[in-house]
């Protein structure tokens, strides 16, 4: 007899939401079960990318973290995924948010203002994009730090000089951040024209 191969939302499920309802979690009687299921697939599905270690610290801290007066209620999923990330960080390259980002207009504005590794930068930071103006500014700085350790750096290349090894493998990593993202810019393109 064969067995089943275990889910990503299954293992979430077994390590973490599981072991949470057997401790008397649950939702308010206003969800109904079919709510219920939908919010915890969601949940597991978010969760997904952590380990099973993450997963089984991260349960042992949610067992405090009930709502309600009983503290036996679901918490928000807001608040799980903050405690999460503070076991594991979630990878940026899985964020939806990220890869939309970059597929849009915003991608290629970022582009053309030679701001795509800072731009990622922040996403990294923040695990959101940078639309208010101070963000942009933290960008906008970050952006032209970068385009001048580049500048210096291949300005002494380009004279037969050697750089540091810290500044070569850093330069290494921007180029290669950089070709990271404009293809994700570039993917968004080729969608687009071949849908026109």
């Amino acid at each position: 007899m064969e067995e089943a191969t275990e889910t990503k939302r299954d293992r979430v499920r077994r390590l973490l939401i599981d072991p949470l309802k057997a401790d008397g979690f649950r939702f308010p009687k206003g969800v109904n079960a079919e709510d219920a299921k939908t919010r915890l697939d969601r949940l597991a599905d978010d969760l997904a990318y952590m380990t099973d270690d993450g997963l089984s610290a991260l349960r042992v801290s949610m067992r405090t973290k009930g709502e309600g007066a009983a503290r036996c209620f679901w918490p928000m999923p807001a608040t799980v995924l903050g405690l999460a990330e503070s076991f594991q960080s979630r990878p940026l390259a899985e964020l939806p948010q990220l890869l939309r980002w970059f597929a849009s207009a915003a991608g290629g504005a970022a582009l053309l203002g030679d701001r795509l590794a800072a731009e990622y930068w922040f996403w990294n930071q923040h695990k959101r994009p940078p639309v208010k103006p101070m963000d942009k500014k933290v960008v906008d700085q970050k952006a032209a730090g970068w385009r001048r350790r580049v500048e210096l750096a291949e300005d002494r290349l380009a004279r037969g000089h050697s750089i540091p090894e810290d500044d070569a493998r850093w330069l290494a990593w921007y180029r290669g951040r950089v070709k990271y993202i404009e293809g994700l810019v570039h993917k968004s393109n080729e969608v687009t024209e071949d849908a026109a």
